[in-house]
């Protein structure tokens, strides 16, 4: 079985892989290969879709969640490829091309993100093996990354008046309590930094977890049972411009509720009112200039030279591209199968079985979904 969707293969190979996964040091080099990319497949999904199919099914942590799942197929490929690590930087330009081509718009910093996450999986893979330690630091530096990239736009938006007011509603607000706050922005930093550190090892810990269940003997994501699963082929929706008037909003709100701070804290009107011209003038000024200039730019360059990778790689990226609304409806179902899961169990669950779904699916067969618990 080739888990492309390639004629002349059978049923029963699927049987083979789902139980075969577990043991993945035996697989063939064809099977090897092919489970490789459909785990592209479905990191390129993440990257291009996912988070838009979480938001409709008000999954929390949706942010939190990609990246995640990011991670853990950076770790799957790393170790399904008989630990040739340079299949993590193939499979990244791969998925790169195919946001390209789904997201056009995507901003500049996303491909940096994904690029950062591949090149740092293949640096500390390439180290420390694929192991809970070099997972770990996987996911805890790729949130810092993610988390460090927003501060950095923030403040090139809103410049230093941003960090000025902070230190004035901290002040104002630890005086109301009778303590004296200096320096209240760093504390707000240091607990954004916090954050998404918690989040980088809560993902280490599921893609571990994801990982290991994967290769012992019995799988608790594995079906016990199957069932027909209907998969609606629909056409992936053009991009709409609604994201970015959505991101101009909430800079407009931000800048709004960032003036009124400096206006309320200035020590006097005058000071008040030139915080807040200069707040909306470098503001305006930054948000023209990113997305009239700078992001177009650097995505453009982005692209011309993917376009250069593009012939390399034109069968896998347009086995993937036909693939993604498969994957819209195979996360849909997990979702729906891990219900009565609760906690850190339910995310594992949802997880392993979105992976499995993905590796079996076969157009011909009905894909088996795991049935420990019923929709």
């Amino acid at each position: 079985m080739a888990l492309w969707l390639i004629p002349g293969q059978h049923a029963e190979t699927v049987c083979y892989i789902c139980y075969m996964i577990a043991g993945y040091s035996y697989l063939s080099k064809e099977l090897r290969s092919n489970a490789i990319q459909r785990l592209t497949a479905l990191w390129a999904f993440t990257e291009s879709g996912l988070g838009g199919i979480m938001h409709a099914l008000q999954i929390p942590f949706t942010g939190l969640l990609v990246g995640g799942m990011a991670v853990i197929m950076i770790s799957l490929i790393a170790e399904i490829s008989d630990h040739n690590f340079k299949q993590v930087l193939k499979s990244a330009v791969i998925v790169l091309l195919v946001k390209a081509m789904v997201s056009p718009h995507t901003p500049f910093p996303a491909y940096i993100a994904v690029s950062f996450q591949a090149v740092l999986g293949y640096t500390l893979f390439s180290l420390l093996k694929v192991n809970f330690f070099s997972i770990a630091l996987l996911s805890t530096m790729a949130m810092l990354e993610s988390a460090i990239q927003k501060l950095l736009i923030i403040t090139l938006f809103f410049g230093k008046s941003l960090w000025v007011a902070m230190d004035d509603m901290v002040a104002y607000i630890g005086k109301q309590f009778g303590n004296t706050v200096a320096n209240g922005s760093y504390w707000i930093v240091g607990i954004y930094l916090l954050i998404y550190l918690a989040g980088g090892v809560f993902i280490a810990m599921l893609a571990y977890r994801t990982i290991k269940s994967f290769k012992s003997e019995s799988p608790s994501f594995l079906p016990n049972s199957t069932t027909e699963v209907s998969i609606d082929f629909v056409q992936p929706k053009k991009y709409s411009k609604k994201n970015s008037f959505k991101k101009l909003w909430i800079l407009i709100l931000l800048m709004i509720g960032l003036s009124a701070v400096l206006f309320v804290f200035a020590d006097d009107n005058k000071k008040g009112w030139l915080a807040v011209a200069k707040t909306i003038t470098w503001t305006l000024s930054a948000i023209l200039i990113w997305f009239m200039l700078i992001s177009p730019l650097f995505t453009k360059a982005i692209q011309k030279l993917l376009k250069k990778k593009q012939s390399r790689y034109s069968e896998e990226v347009l086995n993937i591209l036909s693939f993604l609304p498969v994957l819209k409806q195979l996360t849909a179902q997990a979702w729906q199968q891990s219900k009565l899961h609760h906690g850190f169990s339910r995310w594992q669950f949802f997880f392993t079985s979105l992976i499995h779904t993905t590796l079996t699916y076969t157009e011909s067969a009905s894909t088996q979904m795991p049935l420990n618990n019923p929709v």
